[in-house]
């Protein structure tokens, strides 16, 4: 075979047959970036949601975190699970209805609100500290109407452990007005509630003319750039006061 030239088949008229898989070459070169470089950047997702494990430690009174088998391959040839959990476990999103009797639903949010261009906000805290207004105006020029933020305090470090909950920072009362005040579209946090005072905080942040999206407990900030596409759907609960969810972030 060597030194075979290899030529497209012809029909018997002399005409070209038709390359059965050229569409599929042409979209395999899409995909992998070859061809003409449709593909430009390497697009990256950097998980920032922290494992479901059965007995995981959650908010005091809330439902303990059960993840059991409910069957096997042994005796139904296939494998079921039972999970009991609190709608607030883990990394996960509070509707507005989790504070407000009259507040929208998790499946009355529009999905939009969960995925966008988001910032990292650094403010190293220890257990127990304060994030106040002064350490929040630093970072004013992010704030911004409409814009999505996401606060690192390294708490994240925390997690599996009940000091997580017991001993977490804690925004300010002043600092949860002053980014209600923001009219943020999404804040995130890598602590387990926003603050100790967290009725006035999140009645702040739910209010009609806010309605701030709350992420709760996000993982793994420290692996994230400043800037990225964050994406973090929940559940399709029908009436639904919070869901955990897949936090991911996207970096070109």
């Amino acid at each position: 075979m060597q030194g075979r030239k290899l030529t497209q088949p012809q029909f018997q008229d002399g005409h070209p047959r038709p390359d059965p898989l050229a569409e599929e070459r042409q979209t395999n070169s899409r995909r992998t970036g070859q061809g003409r470089g449709i593909l430009r950047g390497c697009m990256r997702f950097i998980d920032l949601t922290h494992p479901m494990r059965d007995g995981l430690p959650g908010f005091q009174n809330d439902p303990q975190l059960r993840v059991e088998p409910y069957s096997s391959m042994q005796r139904t040839m296939c494998n079921i699970s039972r999970v009991t959990m609190s709608s607030h476990q883990g990394t996960h999103v509070d509707a507005m209805a989790h504070f407000l009797a009259d507040g929208k639903a998790i499946d009355a949010m529009p999905l939009n609100w969960f995925y966008g261009p988001a910032r990292i906000v650094k403010i190293p805290k220890e257990a127990g500290e304060e994030i106040t207004v002064a350490d929040l105006f630093k970072h004013q020029a992010f704030l911004r109407p409409a814009s999505r933020v996401i606060l690192n305090t390294g708490w994240h470090r925390e997690y599996g452990t009940q000091r997580f909950f017991a001993e977490a920072p804690s925004l300010t009362r002043e600092a949860g007005e002053y980014l209600a005040a923001r009219k943020l579209r999404l804040l995130g946090l890598d602590l387990p509630t926003p603050g100790r005072e967290t009725y006035a905080i999140h009645h702040a942040l739910f209010a009609p003319e806010v309605e701030t999206v709350l992420i709760e407990s996000l993982a793994n900030l420290d692996a994230v750039p400043d800037s990225f596409t964050f994406i973090g759907f929940p559940l399709h609960f029908a009436g639904g006061d919070g869901s955990p969810i897949r936090a991911v972030a996207l970096v070109a």
